[in-house]
């Protein structure tokens, strides 16, 4: 059916007599009423909608309104194609209004962590805590909103809070190891351990035993030291890059650079000649205890040891103990040093193969018949083994532990550590100088009146100064002055990039600063190999192979050249305690001389220097990364002379900053928790069993005092126990 048919149908108007159908267009009621002239009249209108005399923001608009009724899409396309509710264009109450304010923060309190939070997360806490505060406070008083700031205020407001939030942080800190040194005493104070370490009752005898176990390495040493074996003995480490392979620096050809500009890691030195000695008593038999748990004292393993293994030739020397493993519930590996078998008691511990026994006579075995191999003979640390491998110590108290040993290999090769560059400065080796002799000094009182390894070692170090044996490490190999003349004719200027020879006359050691390095090499050393004490990384240990766990093979000093101006300067201000010297972007504090020498300096290289010499100063000059690195530097430095400072002067630490409280103080604080107040002048005393009344604090502290003597003593020994843990150097971390 075609469009006409369904018209056609439809009713049509009468307009005059009706014509023929056979030509539709003569038929089509639109056509005719378009030439009738009367077609005004006979044409359709819509109805006109209703009156409107208000805006209506929801109504139609005029076009779609007067819309074809035959253009009327389908429901389906309808639907498809339906409008999006239009923008309200009107004021609505609480339209424009902000958001709700955040009235709970969502970042935990870090008091309640169990670990110190960083700077940046402390300082977002802050912020949010300020916020949430000036937010209560404004709805408590009625003040409206503070206005939107931009964003030069809001930086301005920034640099102004980030003082209150460095004071604040530091003071969270102090707080937080506070609780944290508190509650690890509390778990730990009656352990074993613990015990030996921080309770002078259990300490004393126990370092007695450990200082005639050092007697014997003193004497050692002595008899090396005196031998030679330290005569060329050092800490200046070599480049890997510059290193020849036998502790000496390779040849450099004319105007080539050092790596001293180049960024270095911590395993980037290898030691000089004489650098890489290593101490006998890490070869010496061992056998390796796996595991001891808490519940074992060191009393009853030492008796264990000695029951099974004797005290003779082979047998039990000396037991190393690890320090604790709080993610293993507090336990320990162990060390059991053997002493070792002569050479005849090996001999004769030896098998002898068959055919060595049935050819004695003819000398050799007989024909056809196959030699067997002798088998290998079973060392000290296999025999040791034997006896001692799968036994049980008993112990009705704390139940029984069965021991589980092995052989121990020490490492072959212990990686040396490289220091930062800050310790190859003039001015730190004359400050560690003192410090490690004043170490050495409070170490040797301890060990007995008769040894004086300070003194001792000072008296060798003269004496090889005296012979003309203390001489700097090989520096680059280069021809000699006459030799160079020689090559060059006399109107023949220098080649472009040649460096002259005094150019590396700043770096080169004196006589006093070659003795002092000496002293303090030897010094370093004495410390590891008969206190079994690592004065950089400042812990101290019972054993060396406990020292070896933690640090393999010591560490080595940065050569000279390596040190930028910055660096010497920021040396100089570790040195002597001052602050630290560099601003961010690299540049000295004192901006007026350090620009004046600049601009000279950058002059002269302009004008007479060598390309060499100009990249060689660009690389010398700070910038902002290697101000951070400095920074870093000067932080390392610092905390490991603070460290230093709490084994020589205990006194002068300041407790709070470690997280302990003076005794008086702290004794103090810890009663204020006994005594509750129920009136104006009516104070309870609940210290466990008592609940009497006073009528003021000094009355109930006096009666704490007289009545409550053990109670009160114990508060006092647990409050000296945490300050004793606190400044411990080396004291396990509580988290």
């Amino acid at each position: 059916m075609d469009a006409y048919d369904t018209y056609a149908r439809s009713p049509q108007p009468v307009r005059g007599p009706p014509r023929e159908r056979d030509d539709y267009r003569s038929a089509d009621p639109y056509r005719d009423r378009r030439r009738s002239p009367d077609r005004r009249r006979d044409r359709r209108r819509s109805r006109s909608p209703n009156q409107i005399d208000r805006y209506q923001p929801d109504r139609l608009p005029r076009d779609d309104y007067y819309r074809d009724r035959r253009d009327d899409p389908t429901p389906r396309e309808r639907r498809r194609s339906s409008p999006q509710p239009p923008a309200i264009d009107r004021y609505v109450p609480g339209q424009d209004a902000p958001p709700p304010q955040l009235l709970v923060n969502p970042l935990p309190d870090p008091m309640k962590l169990d670990f110190q939070v960083g700077f940046t997360w402390f300082a977002e806490w802050w912020r949010t805590e300020q916020r949430i505060k000036e937010e209560k406070d404004r709805q408590r008083s009625g003040k409206p909103p503070p206005r939107l700031r931009g964003e030069r205020e809001t930086r301005e407001d920034r640099d102004a809070e980030r003082p209150k939030i460095q004071a604040a942080y530091d003071q969270y800190k102090e707080s937080l190891q506070k609780l944290q040194a508190q509650t690890f005493v509390r778990l730990h104070k009656l352990e074993d351990w613990f015990r030996e370490r921080y309770v002078p009752e259990v300490k004393e005898p126990f370092r007695g035993r450990l200082m005639d176990f050092r007697k014997t390495l003193f004497a050692r040493w002595q008899a090396d030291l005196e031998g030679g074996v330290f005569d060329e003995f050092t800490l200046e480490g070599i480049y890997k890059s510059e290193s020849n392979g036998l502790g000496g620096i390779l040849e450099k050809e004319e105007g080539e650079t050092t790596a001293a500009a180049e960024v270095l890691g911590v395993g980037d030195l290898l030691p000089s000649k004489g650098g890489d000695l290593r101490d006998l008593m890490a070869l010496q038999p061992t056998l390796l205890i796996k595991t001891i748990a808490p519940t074992v004292t060191r009393e009853k393993f030492e008796a264990f040891a000695k029951e099974h293994l004797g005290e003779g030739e082979g047998g039990y020397m000396h037991l190393s103990l690890s320090d604790p493993n709080p993610l293993k519930k507090c336990h320990r590996m162990g060390w059991i040093l053997l002493n070792s078998e002569s050479d005849q008691a090996i001999e004769d511990a030896t098998p002898v193969s068959k055919a060595e026994s049935g050819n004695a006579e003819d000398g050799e075995a007989a024909e056809g018949e196959v030699p067997m191999m002798p088998p290998r003979p079973k060392n000290t640390s296999e025999k040791a083994l034997e006896k001692i491998n799968a036994k049980t110590i008993e112990d009705p108290e704390r139940g029984n532990f069965t021991v589980h040993c092995g052989v121990h290999r020490p490492p072959e090769a212990p990686r040396k550590k490289a220091l930062w560059d800050l310790f190859s400065a003039p001015e730190r080796v004359a400050r560690d100088l003192d410090l490690a002799t004043r170490l050495v000094r409070k170490l040797d009182n301890e060990l007995g009146d008769e040894y004086f390894g300070a003194a001792t070692i000072e008296a060798r170090v003269q004496q090889l100064a005296d012979q003309g044996l203390l001489q700097p490490v090989a520096a680059a190999c280069k021809p000699p002055k006459a030799d160079a003349d020689m090559d060059m004719d006399a109107g023949e200027v220098e080649e472009e990039g040649m460096i002259a020879d005094d150019a590396d006359e700043d770096e080169i050691d004196d006589p006093e600063l070659l003795v002092k390095k000496k002293k303090l090499d030897l010094l370093v050393e004495y410390l590891r190999r008969v206190y079994n004490l690592c004065f950089f990384c400042v812990f101290e240990s019972d054993s060396v192979h406990e020292l070896q766990r933690k640090c393999p093979g010591g560490h080595l000093r940065r050569p000279r050249a390596s040190l930028t101006n910055a660096a010497k300067e920021v040396a100089h201000a570790s040195a002597f305690g001052d602050e630290f010297p560099l601003r961010k972007n690299g540049t000295s504090k004192n901006a007026a001389e350090t620009s004046r020498g600049e601009g000279e300096e950058e002059t002269d290289l302009g004008e007479n220097g060598s390309p060499v010499e100009e990249r060689k100063a660009a690389a010398m000059k700070p910038n902002a990364r290697n101000a951070q690195q400095l920074q870093r530097a000067f932080n390392w430095v610092k905390t490991y002379e603070e460290k230093i400072l709490q084994w020589l002067e205990p006194e002068n630490v300041g407790l709070r900053k470690l997280g302990g409280t003076p005794l008086e103080e702290g004794v103090e604080e810890e009663l204020s928790k006994f005594v509750k107040q129920e009136d104006a002048s009516k104070y309870r005393c609940i210290v466990p069993e008592c609940t009497k009344l006073f009528k003021g604090t000094d009355f109930w502290r006096k009666h704490v005092e007289k009545r409550h003597v053990e109670f009160n003593e114990r508060v006092y020994n647990d409050v000296r126990l945490v300050n004793t843990y606190v400044v411990d150097p080396a004291h396990i971390a509580p988290s």
